[in-house]
């Protein structure tokens, strides 16, 4: 059974220049089968912000079809940061 919380879940910190590239905001659509580091990986591999988007819900799609055999609602936001220009660029 499906549901929507109103407590959302959120992590606050300090963005680093040297370190910190994009952001990814998500909604449990892609959170539920893909990790951090898995989505990291995919973004790195992008060719921009729009590619992520597009990139990270084809991939928790295919994810939700192999293990629920539904698609849940994703919402994808991926923006960068610092004037961070992704590597296929």
């Amino acid at each position: 059974m499906a549901g929507v919380i109103s407590e959302p879940e959120f992590t606050e910190r300090e963005l680093d220049p040297a370190t910190d590239r994009f952001l990814i905001v998500a909604t449990d659509g892609l959170w539920e089968f893909m990790d951090n580091k898995v989505c990291v990986e995919m973004a790195l591999e992008t060719s921009g912000p729009s590619d992520c988007v597009d990139t990270l819900v084809k991939e928790a799609n295919v994810r939700w079809m192999r293990e629920e055999q539904v698609i849940d609602d994703t919402t994808v936001i991926v923006a960068n940061l610092f004037d961070y220009a992704n590597a296929s660029n």
